[in-house]
């Protein structure tokens, strides 16, 4: 059943209350952020502020509409229990490294309503910038209050844009990249990104790496509903909500400049068989766990998976982003060894979130179909 423009309209309106008292709770604890933050993984940092967001508008939300589902970054996902038509798509703070940095106003909370796949509702706000981004599909996006028009800019010339300075630098280009503006300080908050290329405060975004439903769906809506595009690296449109909720890449702009960027990159960073960016549909589905490791570890021996099929996750320098080869396999960082999709995908995750933008450094999940063994000549399948 779609949703009702009414009912739309008081889901939209729940939204910016709870983001309003979502943003009031993270600033109210972010002194404590940086004495209760924990890793990830290297470089990807989480605080209890994150959680403690997460647990108020999964409350809110849950009690507003309990029949949706539910996606977030910080909660652990369960594909099953979000297959419904309407599921709220949530990052709690995005840029929680700019959230933890003294001064730092860079960071949002993001919340959207995905139906059948694609954002009808969504809200980013900006606490310690005072900017709420509010967008509903078929009746614009606003700035506090005020209507927003994406950049028209027609040129890669000139262009403002947001992204990493090594990814246009990259030697994998057939030449080199124009004279574009580059964001600085440039936000590590997807979403933010977004709602800046909404807004035409910037002309267009883009990152070669994968991002998650909850990095994307809010801030696509905004980007749509002023006039621009956002889609994957090939052109391709988001489809959020899937059984991977992630999407390859992403390039976002006014539709003219859109459409040059997505020619300039489509070919050059098309992926290979091996690539693991693409978000496919896989029985394999990962699911996130977003506790901290001693509450990970806790886990009953009745949760651990009983099949240990082995999962490598590596990265390196690649000499071409097309192809596989590395710079020197002597040099590739071996994160670790796996027994199961779900664990390796975490691992990857992780792993690649260290190196958002940066074209050169990719990371692997190698699933080991056989083994040899060479004393004997025998074949064992996994």
């Amino acid at each position: 059943m779609p949703v009702t423009d009414a009912c739309l309209s008081a889901d939209l309106e729940t939204m910016i209350d709870i983001a309003r008292k979502a943003g009031a709770l993270a600033q109210s604890l972010r002194g404590q952020a940086t004495r209760t933050a924990w890793e990830k993984a290297p470089g990807d940092p989480v605080t209890e502020a994150d959680l403690a967001v997460d647990r108020l508008i999964a409350k809110r939300l849950k009690a507003a509409r309990p029949a949706y589902g539910w996606l977030s970054e910080e909660t652990a996902d369960h594909f099953p229990a979000r297959q419904r038509d309407r599921v709220w798509v949530v990052d709690p703070i995005d840029g929680t490294k700019a959230y933890i940095r003294p001064g730092d106003p860079h960071w949002c909370i993001g919340i959207a309503l995905v139906e059948h796949g694609q954002p009808v509702a969504s809200v980013v706000f900006a606490p310690d910038l005072g900017e709420l981004y509010v967008a509903e599909a078929g009746r614009g996006a606003s700035l506090n209050g005020a209507p927003v028009f994406a950049s028209t800019q027609a040129r890669l010339e000139g262009c403002r844009m947001i992204a990493s300075t090594q990814m246009l630098r990259h030697p994998g280009w057939p030449k080199p990249w124009p004279d574009v503006t580059m964001a600085d300080p440039r936000p590590n908050a997807t979403l933010l990104r977004l709602a800046w290329v909404a807004c035409g405060r910037w002309d267009a975004t883009m990152a070669m790496a994968q991002k998650s439903d909850w990095d994307l769906a809010a801030g696509a809506l905004l980007v749509a509903e002023a006039g621009g595009v956002a889609s994957t690296h090939l052109g391709e449109a988001f489809q959020f909500n899937r059984r991977l909720p992630a999407q390859r890449s992403l390039i976002a702009a006014g539709k003219r400049l859109h459409r040059l960027l997505v020619q300039r990159t489509e070919g050059v960073l098309r992926p290979s068989g091996a690539d693991v960016y693409a978000p496919v549909d896989t029985p394999e589905a990962p699911v996130s766990d977003r506790r901290k490791p001693a509450e990970r570890r806790a886990m009953s021996d009745a949760e651990m998976p009983m099949k240990q099929l082995l999962h490598l996750v590596i990265g390196g320098e690649l000499k071409d982003v097309t192809e596989v080869e590395f710079e020197d396999l002597s040099k590739l960082d071996f994160v670790g060894a796996f027994g199961n999709y779900e664990a390796a995908y975490d691992a990857w995750k992780s792993a690649a979130q260290r190196t958002v933008d940066h074209a050169e450094m990719r990371y692997f999940i190698l699933h080991a179909h056989k083994l040899l063994d060479p004393e004997t000549g025998n074949q064992h399948a996994v």
